[in-house]
């Protein structure tokens, strides 16, 4: 791939962070499920806490990180926390301006400057 490394790291930490924070998401859901039919108080409070620390410390670190990428990336508000693939035939991504070559590299369908926050300009 002909992007920078820079653009690949944040492409790729994009998704992963887009991938934790619906783990997290789904982790609050089944731990409040095991508090609420935990069989020994211990059991409850160690998963009610468990709920407490992800949806007060853990997920709204995830979901900052998550925007912050998202937005180097040049999504808006509706892109987010969506992951981002190429089309169905394999030749852009859309919400990127980003485009594959029939020789199979991708490039920017418009310029950036590394270093700044990138937008589609199409």
């Amino acid at each position: 791939m002909q992007l920078s490394n820079n653009l690949m790291d944040v492409f790729f930490g994009y998704n992963g962070r887009v991938g934790d924070v619906k783990g997290a998401k789904e982790d609050i859901a089944e731990f409040t499920q095991r508090a609420q039919n935990a069989e020994t108080p211990e059991e409850r409070e160690r998963y009610a806490k468990a709920v407490e620390q992800l949806k007060t410390e853990i997920l709204p670190k995830m979901q900052q990180e998550m925007e912050q990428l998202g937005k180097q990336l040049g999504l808006n508000s509706g892109q987010m926390g969506q992951i981002l693939e190429l089309d169905k035939d394999n030749k852009f991504v859309p919400n990127l301006a980003i485009k594959k070559s029939d020789t199979g590299v991708l490039s920017f369908m418009t310029s950036y400057e590394s270093g700044s926050y990138y937008h589609n300009k199409i």
